[in-house]
């Protein structure tokens, strides 16, 4: 069965009566038909330039990895290999829109897009503020442009979450939402979600892309979401999984 247009099937591994997740996926405005935010022209248009900037090299930190199952040394990609499709940027703002979150984590900015998403959810919330990391200077300068065109209410780190998280995030406050998507290796999504949970609270989300990507990655995802440390876990669409934590760990 192939999806139209807007549609983003939905997948349970656990599910809890009481969990925002469930009920955010029963509630009257149905995720296959998620309305596009006001500042999507503008987000997309954004998407565009980035992308007719051609490829760009990938951060140098993937040629030191290990059993990764693509080519990596001199390597490019292009905002359109590595952006989230429109339809999960529609679904981003929808669920800003729905937690309201004071704070938003995203590991792994690439050109901005998703970041641009999340931003014009707590613009229409008023409230809230994005925190993202991204270690390649190329990237992260095309993003820097990017985001400032939505709103200013981010802080953008060029460096990797592992190592300036301490610097950047406030424990006191916590994190609502948080993004991982960097490199699709287990022992690294493993340990940025472990460094996650270090900022965790009840009903904290935390969203995983591409857990399609590789074999190894969907046994992390499905370890993850099946973890005593979630509440309510799911994916969307085969490529986005999202899990809702219990509490500090």
């Amino acid at each position: 069965m192939t999806e139209s247009k807007n549609e983003l099937r939905v997948h349970w591994f656990k599910k809890s009566k009481d969990s925002f997740l469930v009920s955010l996926f029963l509630s009257d405005t149905s995720i296959a038909n998620l309305p596009a935010p006001p500042l999507s022209k503008l987000i997309e248009d954004q998407a565009l330039k980035a992308s007719q900037l051609g490829d760009q090299p990938l951060w140098e930190g993937f040629e030191k990895l290990q059993d990764y199952p693509f080519p990596v040394e001199k390597a490019t990609r292009n905002a359109n290999q590595v952006r989230i499709d429109k339809k999960i940027g529609d679904f981003f703002y929808h669920l800003v829109c729905c937690k309201k979150p004071e704070i938003i984590v995203e590991i792994g900015t690439a050109f901005g897009v998703s970041g641009m998403y999340w931003l014009s959810g707590l613009i229409n919330n008023g409230k809230g503020k994005l925190y993202t990391f991204e270690p390649n200077t190329i990237w992260a300068k095309v993003a820097s442009v990017n985001l400032d065109k939505i709103s200013s209410n981010y802080s953008l780190t060029v460096s990797t979450f592992e190592q300036e998280h301490r610097n950047v995030i406030d424990a006191s406050k916590g994190i609502d939402i948080a993004f991982i998507d960097a490199i699709h290796q287990s022992k690294i999504v493993n340990n940025q979600f472990d460094l996650i949970l270090q900022y965790s609270k009840p009903g904290t989300l935390v969203l995983f892309d591409d857990i399609d990507f590789s074999g190894d990655m969907w046994k992390c995802w499905k370890a993850i979401a099946l973890s005593d440390k979630v509440k309510s876990s799911c994916s969307v669409s085969g490529r986005l999984g999202i899990v809702e934590l219990i509490g500090p760990v």
